[in-house]
């Protein structure tokens, strides 16, 4: 049964995964003393702000490989069940194909 709020959690992980590469980004290509003031670290003399942008680019691949997982997870769930293989040409000829309606022979 397919179910949508199963779904909101992968959202919301690839939206931190997102802010946390922006930061990332901000931290490892801008100098200490012109970063945004919404960044911590942003006064001069604050130091560590690379491992800042370590500890954020590792928080989004993190979070993105999160969501990925469970999407997968998700999509193998809501995916119909898999028909199960005929061991040979012969059962395949020797019964009627049948149907999720009718799986008696």
């Amino acid at each position: 049964m397919y179910d949508p709020m199963k779904w909101v959690l992968v959202v919301v992980l690839v939206i931190i995964g997102v802010l946390a590469a922006v930061v990332a980004i901000e931290y490892l290509t801008v100098p200490i003393h012109s970063l945004p003031s919404f960044i911590p670290g942003h006064h001069a003399g604050a130091g560590h702000y690379h491992k800042r942008g370590a500890v954020a680019a590792l928080v989004a691949v993190v979070a993105f490989v999160a969501a990925g997982l469970l999407a997968v997870r998700f999509r193998r769930q809501d995916a119909p069940a898999a028909v199960p293989a005929a061991s040979s040409a012969g059962d395949l000829l020797a019964s009627p194909p049948t149907t999720p309606e009718d799986p008696g022979h």
